[in-house]
């Protein structure tokens, strides 16, 4: 570029400068279009899944992007919004009360992306399937995960009353933590982990549950939904399927 060539009324130092300020400008405008443009493309991959696999796939993915720290979704005042007048979730996921498995942070989605429910342990009772009924039945989703997740409470409260039964507490606590004595049980013997393999053997019995569910069994035969059992890792953030 010919900087001696200058424009009238300006000497060559002020069109050096002229030209360069306008070089920096246009590259931080191009650098920002290209962020921006980047985040569009990312936004526009994330097409609502129609089957159960896409689903599946959508969910992982999402799990991918927190622990890479590439999170696409800050949940703004402007999402809560735009779900204000329904929701089309693409999926939907069971799981545990625990305050720290917070079910859109963990697959990073937006408002009205997953329909949620949850217990303390993924214990079933007949209003928590029902629950479960109407994502499929009227909102349609295509999958039901039930996540469980390392380190659950309820779980280790199962194993240590299998191990001494006068740890088992009372009343209505104590049928929570009841309904999962079977899963400790088929978990005594492991020789690794107690508390991991009961965890496993309890969300594969709700996974198994909800699968001989009467208004399921029809939407799961035709293939137009799926039930999976999968387990969330506390200290990494990562869902493994089982």
């Amino acid at each position: 570029m010919d900087f001696e060539s200058t424009v009238p009324g300006m000497t060559n130092a002020q069109t050096r400068r002229t030209v360069l300020r306008g070089i920096a400008l246009g590259g931080l405008s191009a650098a920002v279009g290209a962020c921006a443009s980047g985040t569009s493309t990312a936004q526009e991959h994330l097409t609502t899944p129609t089957t159960p696999d896409g689903a599946l796939q959508r969910l992982l993915e999402g799990n991918k992007r927190l622990l890479a720290n590439q999170t696409l979704h800050p949940q703004t005042l402007d999402d809560i919004r735009k779900h204000a007048t329904g929701q089309a979730p693409y999926a939907q996921v069971f799981g545990c009360a625990d305050s720290r498995v917070p079910v859109e942070a963990v697959f990073d989605e937006d408002f009205g992306d997953v329909f949620v429910t949850r217990t303390a342990g993924n214990v079933l009772s007949d209003p928590t399937i029902g629950t479960i009924e109407y994502g499929v039945l009227a909102l349609q989703t295509p999958l039901i995960m039930v996540l469980g997740h390392q380190n659950c409470g309820a779980v280790k409260a199962a194993v240590d009353a299998l191990k001494d039964p006068a740890k088992l507490p009372t009343g209505p606590l104590g049928a929570l933590v009841s309904a999962l004595l079977p899963a400790a049980r088929r978990a005594k013997e492991h020789s690794g982990d107690i508390y991991a393999a009961a965890l496993e053997a309890h969300v594969r019995s709700v996974v198994t549950t909800l699968q001989g569910t009467p208004s399921l069994a029809g939407p799961i035969a035709a293939g137009t939904l799926r039930v999976v059992g999968a387990s969330y890792d506390l200290s990494t953030g990562k869902v493994s399927l089982y």
